[in-house]
């Protein structure tokens, strides 16, 4: 039967999930059918036996034009996995994806360190921020390892206001963000940035980068004088107008 679901047009599954003896594999099946209407999910919904699976609950908010009451209901219910898994499928309705990560932002302090550093690893752009504001080490380290993060995600998260210091202290350990040339220079130019890792970030970067961020009237006096200095001692003269 589960196999024959697959194919079925949306009459048909409405028959299926209306019978007696739907088991979580035919319900699930009914609603990953791209036929399936919301009639068809109301039917499986209706079916207190069936939500008891979290995959279930999370496939019925997954339907396009699911009432928001019930929608919002089983939202509620679902676990930090089943919410990321909703926010993340393409099949979610946008202010579906928008409800469920409100609910996982929400939900992110009564999370366990564990459960946080899944998270982690696993989000997307709009947990960023929450995920950085926790301000614990491990989750951010975490998220830095994420294959979905990328460069210009990370020069935000430095660029913003008041970063936590973990955030800098963890980027100019990670393999690999610390090597990018405009990670560095963002570290550099954020006056929310300790000096010392500040300094460390500029240390790594040539000649021309270290002139042109000389020149920059936003960079910190105290990492100026570091840059004149790291110029300095590798023997560049600068001209009267950047000093």
């Amino acid at each position: 039967m589960t196999e024959r679901i697959s194919s079925m047009g949306p009459d048909q599954l409405l028959t299926v999930a209306e019978g007696e003896g739907l088991d979580d594999g035919q319900a699930i099946e009914i609603l990953r059918n791209p036929h399936c209407t919301v009639k068809v999910a109301e039917r499986v919904a209706e079916d207190r036996r069936l939500l008891g699976s979290d995959r279930i609950r999370r496939l019925i908010c997954s339907v396009r034009g699911m009432p928001t009451p019930r929608v919002a209901n089983l939202v509620a219910t679902l676990s930090w996995l089943g919410l990321l898994q909703l926010a993340q499928d393409p099949k979610t309705p946008p202010m579906v994806r928008k409800m469920t990560e409100r609910r996982l932002i929400h939900k992110l302090p009564k999370l366990t360190l564990g459960e946080r550093i899944g998270l982690a690893r696993r989000s997307h752009r709009a947990l960023y921020r929450p995920l950085i504001a926790t301000a614990e080490g491990q989750v951010i380290v975490a998220l830095l390892e994420n294959p979905r993060l990328t460069e210009s995600d990370v020069v935000d998260l430095l660029n913003s206001n008041n970063p936590h210091p973990v955030v800098f202290s963890a980027v100019l350990r990670s393999p690999r963000w610390a090597p990018r040339r405009s990670i560095r220079v963002a570290m550099a130019r954020n006056r929310s940035t300790p000096l010392p890792v500040a300094l460390s970030a500029v240390a790594e970067l040539g000649p021309g980068e270290l002139r042109a961020l000389a020149k920059d009237p936003g960079l910190p006096e105290p990492v100026r004088n570091g840059v004149l200095g790291l110029l300095k001692k590798r023997g560049n003269i600068l001209g009267k107008t950047v000093l």
